[in-house]
C-alpha cells in the first residue's frame, strides 16, 4: 500500500511517499519526492529501493521523522541545537568558503576546506550516521565561528585505549575547534554543552575525548564539561595522549 504525507519546512511544502511497494517508491523518487519504505518483516522478498529510510509502521513516522527524510533528500541542513548565542547545525557545501585554513589543522580538518570533499562528508557522514562534525554559527552575526560535534573514535590511533573503552560497538568522541578570532569568548563550552545534551539522547550516553596532555585549554574545557580522565598512553615518546570519558548517567 502507498500513502502520501505533506510537511512544511522553511515555508515550503514537501510531499513524502510512504510505501511497501518497490515500484511506487521508484516512481515517486523519479518524480523528485522524498520516499520512506514501509518494511514488512513477514516478507522475505521485499525490496524497498530506493528508500534511504525505512519504518515498520505508520505510527513510527512522525513529523520529525518526515522532516529529517526531506532535509536529507533536499540537502537542507538539520539543526542540532540552539543556545543563547549559537546555532549548531549540519554543514552545507557553501560553508567551506568561510572556514579558515588555520595552522595545526590535520588531514581531517582539510576536508572541510573544499566544496567537493565537504559534499562527500555531508552525504556519507550525516547520511549514514546521522551525526558528525557540525557548524557552529553566531546567532547575532550569522558568522561561522567554529565547528564541533560527535565523530567515531579512531581506536587504531591509540591501541592502548582499547582496554579502557566500555562495551560499545561504535564508540564516539567529542570534537571541537573554535576559529582563532572567536576564542576566549566561551563559545567552545557553550557549543559542547549543547552537543552533549543532544548526543546523550540521539547518539550515545557515553562520549570520549582524546587530548594531548600539553593542550591545557582543551583539558580544562573537557574537565569543566564533566569529562573524567580514564587512561593515557604510556608507550613511545612524550607527550602523552589522554583519554577522557563523559557519561550522562
Amino acid at each position: 500500500m502507498t500513502w502520501e504525507r505533506e510537511i512544511i519546512i522553511e515555508g515550503n511544502v514537501f510531499r513524502v511517499t510512504i510505501s511497501d511497494d518497490c515500484e511506487a517508491l521508484r516512481s515517486a523518487y523519479a518524480e523528485g519526492r522524498a520516499v520512506i519504505g514501509l518494511w514488512d518483516p513477514e516478507r522475505t522478498d521485499q525490496c524497498l529501493t530506493p528508500a534511504g529510510y525505512v519504518a515498520e509502521s505508520l505510527e513510527d513516522i512522525d513529523d520529525e521523522f518526515l522532516e529529517r527524510v526531506v532535509r536529507r533528500k533536499e540537502g537542507l541542513p538539520w539543526q542540532i541545537a540552539k543556545t543563547q548565542r549559537l546555532t549548531i547545525r549540519e554543514f552545507t557545501p557553501g560553508d567551506c568558503s568561510f572556514i579558515p585554513d588555520e595552522p595545526g589543522g590535520g588531514e581531517a580538518d582539510r576536508l572541510f576546506l573544499k566544496e567537493e570533499s565537504l559534499k562527500d562528508y555531508i552525504r556519507c557522514q550525516y547520511g549514514f550516521y546521522e551525526y558528525g562534525i557540525w557548524a557552529v554559527v553566531d546567532n547575532h552575526t550569522g558568522r561561522l565561528v567554529g565547528k564541533a560535534g560527535i565523530c567515531n573514535l579512531e581506536l587504531s590511533l591509540q591501541q592502548e585505549f582499547l582496554k579502557a573503552i566500555k562495551n560499545n560497538d561504535t564508540p564516539v568522541e567529542l570534537g571541537y575547534h573554535i576559529f582563532s578570532p572567536y576564542r576566549r569568548q566561551g563559545y567552545g563550552k557553550e557549543a559542547c554543552q549543547a552537543i552533549l545534551r543532544y548526543a546523550a539522547s540521539a547518539v550515545s550516553e557515553r562520549i570520549y575525548a582524546r587530548i594531548d596532555q600539553r593542550n591545557r585549554p582543551s583539558v580544562k574545557l573537557a574537565e569543566s564539561l564533566g569529562f573524567r580522565l580514564i587512561d593515557q598512553t604510556h608507550s613511545g615518546s612524550v607527550p602523552r595522549m589522554c583519554l577522557y570519558e563523559w557519561n550522562c548517567s
